[in-house]
């Protein structure tokens, strides 16, 4: 049996200049938004988070600005989307800050609450002073007496915080204020209220404020107005069709895996299965879903060394591999965020999906795969390890 070796080669690409296809210029009428009596609301991440962590934080915050003006609050209220710039896991793509739209449809984002690209905020405007930059930071014990209580308070001491501003040089802050901070991100309102004729407030740490409402409706109105732009999908369903020979949304003959490596196999050892034993594993459960499917997908972060063992041990149960290998020209187009965009939509149309357990990367597969509307058995399944316990996956299952 013949295999098809294609493999995501995690290059990052040196990102364009800045020019007029991707960011306003303040002379273009078409682009230049009157912003007089608006208020912004910005956010950054910790930084050695990753891109699909990065994507619910957006949530989190989407959803709060939703609700708000939903309830008849805060209608003059914008979010604020921050570019995406030198992330850790990305090895190239670490120059000019990159747009929410080289990813997803901001249309449909704006649908659900009002957001805007960092670069319309400068549509009009040379140099963006921040009104107040609220740095978050946990409480140094969570769980005093024994009991997670919301809470938040002005802060006596500061940890260090890095201003990087996305890279650009023309953002300044007129006040720091630190935060201890503890509980549902609509908390936050009542921090914003400590100065209420503030327009630019800025929260760092965006990850330590939680989902007010995580799985609801609510929820899922938010996730499923996250679409990829239409370049992404279209190169994916290429994809899927020309080496998958799959022409709906909803494939039968392909098994898909998110096969999390590197720092999990070497943190994490207990917690991920060998080689052989993901194949075997892979083996089983094709043979207990439907033993007519011999593709597997692979999306990976392994080298290619690594890959090759894994592709040598499902050739031998008789499986044809499949994997993404980009051409310098998609490498070009669709940067290191868009490779793996393209990784985790052929894995959401595959029959049957396995992921790495607690990994982001998996959870993001498996909501789009609820979207599109795959049995839920099929979605929620995990690598084990060799020996030992292993811990059911949860399920969170879409509402409507």
């Amino acid at each position: 049996m013949r295999s098809v070796f294609t493999i995501i080669i995690c290059v990052l690409l040196q990102t364009p200049t800045l020019n007029s296809d991707i960011y306003c210029d303040s002379e273009n009428e078409t682009c230049t938004r009157d912003i007089s009596g608006e208020k912004f609301i910005f956010y950054d991440v910790n930084p050695p988070e990753g891109f699909n962590l990065r994507r619910d934080v957006y949530m989190r915050f989407a959803i709060m600005l939703a609700e708000a003006k939903r309830n008849g609050r805060k209608r003059n209220w914008h979010l604020v989307l921050p570019p995406w710039h030198n992330l850790y896991h990305w090895k190239n793509d670490k120059s000019d800050p990159i747009p929410w739209s080289s990813f997803f449809d901001t249309v449909l984002l704006k649908s659900y609450t009002s957001v805007v690209e960092l670069h319309e905020v400068f549509s009009n405007i040379q140099e963006l002073k921040i009104d107040r930059l609220y740095v978050l930071q946990n409480y140094p014990n969570a769980f005093e007496n024994g009991d997670f209580t919301e809470k938040w308070k002005v802060a006596d001491t500061c940890n260090n915080y890095e201003r990087s501003f996305w890279g650009y040089k023309n953002i300044s802050v007129k006040e720091e204020i630190c935060i201890n901070f503890q509980g549902k991100i609509s908390q936050l309102w009542d921090v914003i209220a400590l100065h209420p004729a503030d327009k630019h407030v800025m929260f760092s740490h965006g990850e330590i404020p939680l989902h007010d409402t995580y799985g609801t409706k609510t929820y899922w109105d938010c996730r499923r107005s996250m679409v990829f732009n239409k370049q992404l999908i279209e190169k994916s369903e290429q994809y899927i069709s020309k080496y998958l020979n799959c022409h709906t949304k909803l494939c039968s003959n392909y098994l898909s895996v998110h096969w999390r490596r590197q720092d999990f196999a070497q943190y994490r050892k207990n917690k991920v299965p060998s080689i052989a034993g993901t194949a075997r594993q892979i083996d089983k459960a094709i043979k207990n879903f439907n033993s007519y499917i011999y593709k597997v997908y692979v999306a990976t972060d392994a080298p290619f060394s690594v890959l090759r063992q894994l592709e040598t041990e499902l050739t031998y149960y008789g499986y044809t591999v499949f994997y993404y290998l980009p051409s310098d020209d998609d490498i070009e187009t669709f940067k290191d965020g868009g490779l793996a965009i393209i990784d985790q939509i052929i894995c959401s149309h595959a029959a049957y999906f396995i992921g790495t357990h607690e990994s982001t990367f998996t959870y993001r597969i498996q909501e789009e795969r609820e979207i599109l509307g795959f049995y839920s058995t099929t979605t929620f399944n995990r690598f084990c390890p060799d020996k030992g316990q292993c811990e059911k996956p949860s399920k969170w299952t879409i509402v409507h």
